[in-house]
């Protein structure tokens, strides 16, 4: 929108007034400081205003847009409103590649929807956050290659498995997630964040500097559900064998337990559901997996362990 105003030699202000009647957000400082990194939403008549304004159609304003979606269309049929706010309805409001935005010739910062709260552009080498306005804005990962292995890791196990893949990454990560939230100062985790320039203890760095541990359990998880041999002898043989990988990491097996007996508890021997249409992937998690986590989503939705960062610092 704040592109648009401009190339038609408006404030926003104005743009708007011609998109019809709207609400700002509360937080309207940031909101004028940061018009980037904020969210609209707009009504069927707001958006067949904007259609034209943009010179597109509606139906590829909303496939680009996810805003524009029909499922977060405001109610009112007749005049033309929208509404601004700073948080998004769902989802995270992502830096894009400078690179990226380069090469389409996109001088502005541009910020995407993102499921999760972090993106890894694998082409230039970058990791970027919904963070707006605090510490770098771009974490640079040429002497972090064990993340960009682990971002290739996660596509490979979703291209590989298909949603079951992406599912069983989601539980890998919240298992570190868990193991972050109680260990943060595991020294591989505390070096990466001085690399990347970030707290070693902010909840912003967690995602980057578990994401190799997480990638490599997410492996670990696929292996034992191709297995399909779930009793309690086979169950104790992994869990030994995930123990092994967490000394090496220096993460405290005794401390770090806890989450793979959870994840276990989930994904134990009974009629297993189908992990999604991806069915002909051949891998199909378990009944206690497939009741809690979602489709769809980010990670910490998509698996079967609930917890989230979120609730790191309560517990810190």
């Amino acid at each position: 929108m704040n592109r648009l105003a401009h190339a038609n030699g408006l404030s926003l202000a104005a743009f708007l007034d011609r998109v019809g009647q709207g609400e700002a957000s509360a937080y309207t400082e940031r909101v004028e400081k940061y018009p980037q990194s904020t969210e609209m939403y707009m009504n069927e008549a707001g958006l067949r205003y904007l259609a034209v304004l943009a010179d597109r159609a509606a139906g590829l304003l909303q496939q680009d847009l996810p805003s524009l979606g029909a499922e977060h269309l405001l109610p009112g049929e007749e005049a033309a409103q929208w509404w601004w706010r700073w948080e998004p309805v769902a989802g995270h409001l992502v830096r894009y590649c400078p690179l990226c935005a380069d090469a389409l010739g996109v001088g502005q910062t541009v910020w995407l929807m993102s499921p999760d709260s972090w993106q890894v552009c694998l082409r230039h080498g970058y990791w970027s956050d919904d963070s707006r306005g605090r510490g770098p804005d771009f974490v640079q990962l040429a002497e972090l290659p064990e993340t960009v292995t682990a971002q290739r890791v996660r596509q490979q196990l979703a291209e590989r498995w298909g949603p079951a893949g992406e599912e069983l990454f989601a539980d890998a990560f919240q298992v570190a997630v868990y193991w972050w939230t109680r260990m943060p100062d595991t020294v591989c985790w505390v070096r990466r964040g001085w690399t990347a320039g970030l707290d070693a203890r902010e909840m912003r760095a967690a995602p980057l500097v578990i994401y190799s541990e997480a990638a490599e359990l997410a492996h670990a998880m696929v292996d034992f559900e191709r297995a399909g041999r779930r009793d309690t002898a086979d169950r104790s043989r992994w869990l030994a064998g995930v123990e092994q990988l967490m000394a090496g990491w220096g993460v405290d097996v005794t401390e770090g337990r806890q989450a793979l007996l959870m994840w276990l508890g989930r994904h134990r021997r009974g009629v297993p559901a189908p992990s999604g249409p991806a069915g002909r992937s051949g891998l199909v998690l378990g009944a206690g997996h497939s009741r809690i986590a979602s489709r769809t989503g980010p990670v910490s939705q998509r698996s079967c362990l609930t917890w989230q960062l979120g609730m790191a610092a309560a517990d810190m």
